[in-house]
């Protein structure tokens, strides 16, 4: 739980650190309970979800505890519980408990998964995929319970979406497979790759077959110990490229591999901003010009990143000169930032796109209603001013708090379900340091 209290309008400068990434690090965590050997993770963020995750490893029997600043030991020899703690269920990394546990003990139940408010996204294409393995599912209203045989047969599985959180929980329950199993139309997000590199190294077989498409050849249980290091995290990395943009200058921002935010960059670049890069650190070149309106699209990896969406519709709120349209493809909740930035001055419209139906959306089709405004138009430039704003969610939090640094007056952010922390590192230390007024109460 936090209260953020912003004052903006401060000029920002110094170098911004990204740490490992929210959607690699602790899950590497997780894919240390198929080993029965201690394990070490690096470069693991201080997150609020990582300490869940921790605590949940503890209380199904393993032993997790952290052994320097991002550093994690894990063994998990005697894990015995089937159970995934309630304390991990707010964390969305929790469904990755459901493969994992089921590899490792061939049973698992757990609660109804929580994470954000921007979809409902539901677990059916995860579930769907365990249960091409061999599993039995039984669920009910609050629970799932499902088994797995100790040594899933061979099965060449297709998701119907793409799914990131699906494909690594598919990876984890096919570890131990008798066979050979195949994943289509799988993810292909870096930190799937990330994980992918860790298990391998632990002797599993997980390859890239071909465009979407992941090969995972059984092995005896269980897992060798081994080391993993995390990504950096490229949701933190574009947050702070954008923040720095705003700022005119000044920032420099350290840990932000350039392969991984392609897509990104692409969109800075047509927008016209102008970024200077010296390996993994880059900074924002000044410009006095005002930023071309743009026309984007959220998409799978390697397209716009959804948890990218809401920043840059900021940036092109302050810096835009004109109306751009922004069409999200991935979660059709996904404008909580937008609406708070409106309390701060954002001029903004909801529309419903034309000529789309549920097919071209990536969330599940029984969620799609042809009058729900999936595009919003954004109006720039604006001049934000300070008000109380909610923090609804983990990107949507970090937005408005971004936005409160360039608005005119005092903000104040209320976060109650502390989303914020559950995504970035000692944020309030990460600005403060650059010089920002900001304190958290």
């Amino acid at each position: 739980m936090a209260t953020f209290i912003v004052n903006g309008g401060k000029k920002l400068a110094g170098t911004y650190e990204v740490s490992g990434a929210k959607n690699a690090g602790p899950k590497l965590i997780i894919a240390a309970m198929l080993s029965d050997k201690e394990c070490t993770l690096r470069n693991v963020p201080r997150i609020s979800d990582t300490e869940k995750i921790v605590q949940a490893i503890n209380e199904m029997g393993g032993k997790c505890e952290w052994s320097g600043d991002h550093e994690v030991k894990v063994n998990c020899a005697l894990l015995s519980k089937s159970d995934v703690p309630a304390v991990v269920l707010t964390a969305r990394h929790a469904v990755l408990f459901i493969g994992a546990t089921l590899a490792r003990l061939g049973k698992v139940r757990i609660a109804k998964v929580g994470g954000d408010d921007i979809g409902k996204r539901p677990i059916d294409r995860l579930v769907a995929g365990l249960a091409s393995l061999g599993a039995t599912v039984n669920q009910t209203t609050n629970f799932l319970e499902m088994t797995l045989p100790e040594r899933p047969l061979s099965r060449d599985y297709t998701f119907a979406k793409n799914t990131h959180t699906g494909t690594e929980s598919l990876i984890l329950g096919s570890i131990f497979n008798e066979g050979d199993v195949t994943i289509r139309n799988a993810a292909e997000e870096p930190e799937v790759d990330n994980l992918i590199e860790f298990v391998n190294a632990m002797g599993a077989r997980v390859r890239r077959v071909g465009e979407r498409a992941i090969e995972i050849q059984g092995v005896p249980k269980l897992l060798s110990g081994a080391t993993g290091v995390s990504v950096y995290d490229r949701l933190e990395a574009a947050t702070a490229i954008a923040f720095a943009v705003m700022n005119d200058g000044g920032v420099e921002v350290r840990n932000a591999d350039p392969a991984m935010l392609v897509s990104f960059v692409k969109e800075l670049e047509k927008i016209g901003v102008e970024l200077k890069w010296q390996g993994n650190s880059v900074s924002a070149i000044p410009s006095t010009k005002y930023l071309t309106p743009s026309t984007l699209k959220t998409a799978v990896h390697p397209g716009f990143m959804t948890d990218w969406q809401p920043i840059i519709t900021l940036l092109l709120a302050l810096k835009a000169h004109g109306r751009s349209e922004v069409h999200e493809m991935i979660y059709e909740q996904r404008w909580s930032a937008l609406r708070e930035m409106g309390k701060m001055g954002a001029r903004y419209e909801l529309f419903n796109p034309v000529g789309y139906t549920a097919n071209d959306y990536n969330f599940n089709e029984r969620e799609f209603n042809a009058g729900d405004p999936y595009g919003a138009y954004v109006y720039g430039p604006t001049e934000l001013v300070g008000a109380t704003v909610d923090s609804l969610d983990v990107r949507a939090g970090i937005t408005v708090l971004i936005a409160a640094l360039f608005a005119k007056g005092e903000s104040t952010i209320l976060d109650p379900q502390g989303h914020i922390d559950r995504g970035y590192e000692d944020i309030v230390g990460k600005l403060t340091k650059l010089g920002a007024d900001i304190k958290r109460i």
